[in-house]
């Protein structure tokens, strides 16, 4: 086939994508429908990313939780690349060799008995909204949801309305979805039903159990959830929690669909399913890292299940190579660096040291993980567990500001008066980290944390 011709010279198109001024950056917020940050990242290796100053940071956000194999990888950048000189895109009808070799391949990881997938280009939320439609193509003549109380999954309509509205964060109410009512999430260290995690009977899961039972008008097509909360708080739901709740959506033939939109490797395994002791879901979501940097939401079922017609899944860019490309790579790039067992590795030597940590700090008032999903939640005191927001504030500021290092926060809970409560941070850091970047982590954590409480 003939190459089209070149119309731009090489150093023009690198003065679009790496040439800034000052005044471009200022004046853009006026022409953008969506905030953002004056910081702008220019270069990533690595954990590190650059912003256009030249400041290095080693970042523990991944930025959305996403760069698992680190940023600029450059596996992932010459698969892409030589994608690009081949093809681009082409509708989702066809399929192209990227697709093929990434469908099987991430058949070849996922749970036993559940290798049928969709991919989309559009995220996690697009994700969702394919489980809730198999869900319902499955469990004829059922549009009734349930979702867990903090939890996430996504910004378009249909999606905030399975989420936790956080007033103050956006100005919608529930929308389109009329069906979905919300259950408590299990979090252990502030019980729902006011119990003690040593004696606990699962008293959450009987109040979950017995509003679906008596409170559904309808047939109940499925439970959304995240087995382990992330923009929630990090809040792992307990093992024996995960297994009565199996046992009870297989009895009363609920399709139970888990949101594993952050989970994917960065928890030590490829799916929950391992770290829940086999437990697995009948529909799972995925996005984030999948796509090995790229958009991508993923969609899994069971085989069983019976799946879409062409026009009821499908988006322009749904069948996009370049994102099969580099989510295939991904995978790859897993197995072969054995990132797994340095996300449990690393993961586990953090939280010992956390812990040993807490041990000496009455501001720490939970750890939680596993793996790389690392959350700290600190507290005014201890016995009250008075959320220490202004504390988590000061202490990601001192440590981006003054280390260099980049911690996320997240929000477990809400107050009375509707403002959140942003009290958990994060450590989320690239799959790749050594045991250096780990002590380097942890140290900058420590001393931001004791610089953030001379300020209270």
């Amino acid at each position: 086939m003939e190459n089209q011709k070149r119309l731009f010279k090489d150093e023009e198109i690198l003065e679009w994508i790496t040439s800034l001024t000052e005044e471009d950056l200022k004046t853009v917020h006026k022409k953008s429908l969506v905030p953002f940050y004056d910081q702008v990242f220019i270069e990533g290796k690595g954990v590190y990313l650059k912003d256009h100053s030249g400041k290095e940071f080693l970042d523990c956000t991944s930025q959305a939780w996403t760069s698992n194999i680190g940023f600029a990888n450059p596996d992932v950048a010459y698969g892409v690349s030589e994608q690009v000189k081949r093809l681009t895109h082409v509708r989702y009808g066809f399929p192209t060799i990227p697709r093929i070799n990434f469908i099987h391949k991430l058949a070849s990881i996922t749970p036993k008995g559940m290798t049928k997938i969709a991919v989309n280009a559009m995220g996690g939320g697009a994700a969702i909204e394919a489980a809730l439609k198999l869900a319902m193509i499955n469990n004829p003549g059922t549009e009734t949801f349930y979702s867990y109380t903090r939890g996430y999954h996504g910004s378009s309509l249909a999606t905030m309305t399975l989420a936790t509205r956080f007033a103050g964060v956006t100005r919608f109410r529930p929308w389109g979805f009329d069906r979905v009512s919300k259950i408590p999430f299990p979090y252990c260290y502030r019980c729902p039903a006011s119990q003690d995690e040593k004696s606990c009977n699962l008293e959450c899961l009987e109040i979950a159990k017995h509003l679906i039972e008596y409170g559904s008008l309808d047939k109940v097509a499925g439970i959304l959830m995240e087995p382990i909360q992330g923009p929630g708080g990090h809040i792992p739901a307990p093992q024996r929690y995960i297994k009565e709740l199996r046992k009870w959506t297989e009895k009363n033939n609920i399709f139970l669909i888990w949101d594993e939109s952050q989970l994917l490797t960065r928890i030590g395994y490829w799916f929950s399913s391992e770290y829940y002791d086999g437990v697995k879901p009948d529909i799972t979501c995925l996005t984030k890292a999948i796509g090995g940097g790229l958009p991508m939401g993923v969609t899994i079922s069971r085989d069983d299940l019976t799946g879409f017609n062409s026009a009821e899944e499908h988006s322009t860019f749904g069948a996009n190579p370049l994102m099969f490309a580099s989510g295939l790579i991904f995978l790859n790039y897993v197995e072969r660096a054995n990132l797994l067992e340095n996300t449990r590795k690393q993961g586990a030597y953090i939280t010992k040291k956390l812990k040993a940590l807490q041990e000496e700090s009455e501001y720490i008032g939970d750890i939680r993980c596993p793996g790389l999903m690392i959350g700290i939640e600190l507290v005014l005191d201890r016995e009250t567990k008075k959320p220490a927001n202004t504390l988590v504030t000061d202490l990601i500021d001192i440590a981006k500001d003054d280390y260099g290092v980049i911690f996320g926060t997240s929000a477990p809970i809400s107050s009375d008066s509707g403002s959140l409560y942003r009290n958990v941070v994060k450590i989320k850091p690239p799959l790749t980290i050594t045991q250096e970047d780990s002590d380097h982590i942890l140290d900058v954590f420590e001393k931001s944390l004791e610089e953030a409480i001379d300020y209270l």
